[in-house]
């Protein structure tokens, strides 16, 4: 099956980064929260609290995570701003399509609105392909 007959979803926009182009970002590779997953994102906040937004300061910056809505299921870059304001921002087509069914199949932690964490393995594979 390729992509054209597989459900896409995330972004599917001209200027979408790929993998290369965020390994040539310095801006997205310096603020990639390596361990804040969709529930950290998702969580209600209450914007006039101060440790509320302490948290948002400390969880700002890029996010990646697994899209379970969509088959097959795709690795997303999710930007998330100071402002509790998120979009997602990439889709990883490289990744092995195995590494993502097993983040589904055994979650790190419970999903957040169809969006399940990144496992370690995931990670090391991201990290070695940003060359980190």
């Amino acid at each position: 099956m390729n992509m054209k007959d597989e459900e896409r979803c995330g972004p599917d926009i001209f200027g979408t980064p790929n993998l290369n182009e965020i390994k040539e970002s310095p801006d997205i590779l310096e603020k990639i929260k390596w361990d804040v997953t969709p529930q950290m994102v998702m969580e209600p906040r209450f914007q006039s609290r101060a440790e509320d937004l302490q948290k948002l300061r400390e969880i700002s910056g890029y996010m990646f995570y697994v899209e379970s809505q969509c088959e097959p299921p795709a690795l997303m870059l999710l930007k998330v701003g100071k402002t509790d304001i998120t979009s997602t921002v990439g889709r990883i087509d490289e990744v092995p399509v195995e590494l993502v069914r097993r983040a589904i199949e055994h979650p790190r932690e419970k999903p957040a609105y169809g969006m399940y964490a990144i496992t370690d393995e995931i990670k090391e594979w991201l990290k070695k392909e940003l060359g980190l």
